[in-house]
């Protein structure tokens, strides 16, 4: 399935994806069988706020950093996981072994917790 001016959706085994043109390798995965006009509008509204975005997660994992104990420095290769409208997370690899992802979480268009984790 086309989503014009992102790319296409790819459905796999319970799931779907997709890496946006203008996300420079990023991929949207749709953790549900079946997709809905309202996925299709959540990946052409993160694709279009993507830097914002970003920089929003930068900045809540800095914000809560100490509260965690997150000890990563970089936090790389981003990827989105849209349960729902509403709830949905952006997933970072990082160089510690230990934290060797960080997921910020978001509820609507605000971040509301990290999960950390191998």
């Amino acid at each position: 399935m086309e989503i014009k001016g992102i790319g296409v959706l790819i459905k796999r085994e319970g799931y779907w994806e997709i890496e946006p043109i203008n996300l420079n390798g990023v991929t949207i995965y749709i953790e549900k069988e079946h997709v809905t006009d309202e996925d299709v509008e959540a990946v052409k509204q993160i694709s279009a706020s993507w830097l914002k975005t970003i920089k929003e997660c930068y900045g809540y994992i800095e914000q809560n950093r100490e509260s965690y104990g997150i000890e990563a420095k970089t936090f790389s290769n981003p990827n989105v996981f849209l349960n729902s409208t509403l709830e949905w997370a952006v997933y970072f690899d990082t160089e510690s072994e230990l934290e060797a992802v960080v997921g910020v979480e978001f509820l609507g268009n605000r971040p509301t917790q990290l999960v950390i984790g191998d």
